[in-house]
C-alpha cells in the first residue's frame, strides 16, 4: 500500500511540475518584488477573500489556534478538505469524485459569504482587513491625474 501511494504521489508530482514551478516563481516573484503574495491587494489595495489564509496557516503551525480562526476561520475547512483529498487519493488510492468538487465549491462559497460579511462589519481595519495604498490602481490613478 505504502508503495503504491509513493508511487501515486511520485507520478502526480511529475505529471504536475511545470504548474507547480509556475505557482512557486510567481508567488516569489509577487512577494520580492510587489511586496504582496495576493494578485487582488496588488491590483486593487483591497483585500481577497482568501485573505489572512497564509497568516492562518502560520498560526496553525504555530499551534496558535485562536490566532488562527481570527485571521481566517476558513483555515479549518481548507485544511481538513486537503487532508481528505491527501486521504482519499494516497490511502484509499481513489479518485476524488465528484463529492470532493461539491465540497470544495461549499468551502468557497462560504468564504465568499464571509469575506461580504467581513467586508461590510471589518472593512477598513486590521489585517487583513485594511486596504493597502501601494497598489496598481492608485498609482495609475495619481500618474494620469498628476496627483501626489
Amino acid at each position: 500500500m505504502i508503495c503504491d501511494a509513493y508511487s501515486r504521489l511520485k507520478s502526480d508530482i511529475k505529471d504536475l511540475k511545470w504548474a507547480i514551478i509556475i505557482i512557486i516563481a510567481y508567488f516569489a516573484y509577487l512577494k520580492l518584488f510587489l511586496h504582496s503574495m495576493c494578485p487582488m491587494v496588488w491590483l486593487t489595495g483591497y483585500p481577497c477573500p482568501a485573505c489572512g489564509l497564509t497568516r492562518a496557516a502560520v498560526c496553525l503551525l504555530h499551534l496558535d489556534l485562536a490566532g488562527a480562526w481570527n485571521m481566517h476561520p476558513f483555515i479549518y475547512a481548507v485544511v481538513g478538505y486537503f487532508f481528505l483529498l491527501l486521504w482519499n487519493r494516497y490511502i484509499l488510492l481513489r479518485d476524488t469524485g465528484k463529492y470532493m468538487k461539491y465540497l470544495l465549491v461549499m468551502i468557497v462559497a462560504g468564504m465568499i459569504v464571509f469575506y461580504i460579511w467581513r467586508m461590510l462589519r471589518f472593512f477598513p481595519g486590521e489585517p487583513p482587513m485594511s486596504y493597502y495604498y501601494n497598489n496598481m490602481c492608485l498609482m495609475l490613478r495619481k500618474a494620469i491625474t498628476g496627483v501626489r
